[in-house]
């Protein structure tokens, strides 16, 4: 079925018939009629393109449209790369902007796109993001190794994205020099498509696909709704999505509504835990505790603060605990491999597992894996 079009304001008299002779469905509005145009049909359009060629400005009426019809995809007409009007349309949700010249074969792909994201949306897939309750307790390894295992156990494409803007590591995680990073996405979220996408990442060895971190200095922190942007971007273009999150960001901490999954990361001492409590009662209220997940890394035993005590401070059940094993994760990492590629640690078998249960695929039967006197290190 040919794609419905609703062109609003459009610039060029001849737009119209053009779009109907590609095979569209093409109707035209003027600004002030679009609250009310499609009153008559609740889904609207597949997609409203937005010709602000002619005024400079996007209509007042967007913001109504956009809450009227919110399957409708939106595609922005403009005369230049105007970043205030950029700024204005990423607010409201709109990723797609054509600046002149503007080619047919272009404004088709992104009407094809807008269209797919929203025919999509109900199949998206699942972003994992990882953040730490306090500096250094090892979220890019547990992510490395998430993204790891799940590409391994679900057979899909896997997206490991490093939102440090600077001076991640999941590159040296992973054995790879980048030449493209999540920065040059951030700074390009209005050119974002398949195929631009496809020339930001980075293929590694483990099978997963990396956006890596950047190399280069960077001053502030990036706009929260170009972060939003694209994970919501990556999520519609992935089944499996795993974010290394960094906790000092706080656009980062406030675009992570839109994740699937949130794990907080703690080990068992007193100043992560503090900091940890909070980042789990500021995101429970921002996610929504049930998207909410806790993990204990370097999981002791005999710590003196036990899993219960670490539950009692986050105010919530703790859903993975990694085991402690320095060597095992020193010498992946040295080898530019996740350590689940390996296999058989209790490290990586916990790993594993976290991972299965957060793509929501089946357990697996297990032997013991004895460690110690007796294996008496072997619980979980």
């Amino acid at each position: 079925m040919a794609l419905s079009l609703t062109l609003v304001d459009p610039s060029e008299p001849d737009l119209l018939a053009d779009l109907r002779a590609r095979g569209y469905r093409a109707q035209s509005v003027g600004g002030a009629e679009i609250a009310s145009i499609h009153l008559t049909n609740a889904q609207g359009p597949d997609a409203f393109l937005i010709d602000t060629r002619g005024t400079g400005l996007l209509p007042r009426e967007l913001a109504t449209l956009r809450r009227q019809f919110p399957a409708a995809g939106i595609v922005v007409l403009a005369r230049s790369l105007d970043p205030a009007g950029m700024l204005e349309a990423m607010r409201l949700g709109i990723t797609e902007w054509l600046s002149e010249p503007i080619a047919a074969a272009d404004l088709d792909a992104a009407v094809q796109r807008v269209a797919r994201v929203v025919a999509n949306r109900a199949t998206a897939g699942k972003s994992v993001a990882v953040v730490g309750g306090k500096g250094g307790v090892g979220c890019t390894t547990i992510a490395v190794n998430l993204a790891a295992a799940i590409r391994a156990a679900a057979h899909e494409p896997t997206l490991l994205v490093d939102l440090h803007l600077a001076q991640g590591d999941t590159s040296v995680f992973l054995g790879v020099e980048p030449r493209f990073t999540v920065l040059d996405a951030l700074e390009n979220i209005h050119r974002l498509d398949e195929t631009y996408f496809k020339g930001l990442v980075t293929a590694t060895p483990s099978g997963v696909d990396l956006l890596a971190s950047a190399n280069r200095p960077v001053l502030g922190s990036i706009d929260v709704l170009r972060v939003q942007a694209l994970l919501e971007f990556v999520t519609a273009s992935y089944p499996w999505v795993v974010v290394d999150c960094p906790r000092s960001d706080p656009n980062v901490i406030d675009a992570l509504d839109v994740a699937s999954v949130v794990v907080i990361v703690a080990n068992q001492e007193l100043p992560t835990l503090r900091s940890a409590s909070r980042l789990a009662a500021l995101l429970r209220q921002r996610c929504g505790a049930p998207r909410v997940r806790l993990a204990i890394n370097r999981f002791d035993t005999e710590s003196e603060i036990g899993r219960k005590d670490v539950e009692r401070v986050l105010g919530g059940t703790i859903n993975f605990t990694f085991a402690s094993d320095y060597r095992a994760a020193v010498g992946a990492l040295n080898k530019g491999e996740p350590l689940v590629a390996g296999g058989g640690s209790r490290l990586a078998i916990g790993f594993e597992d976290a991972a299965r249960e957060l793509a929501g695929l089946p357990t697996v039967a297990r032997e013991s894996v004895k460690t110690g006197l007796f294996g008496r290190f072997n619980r979980r």
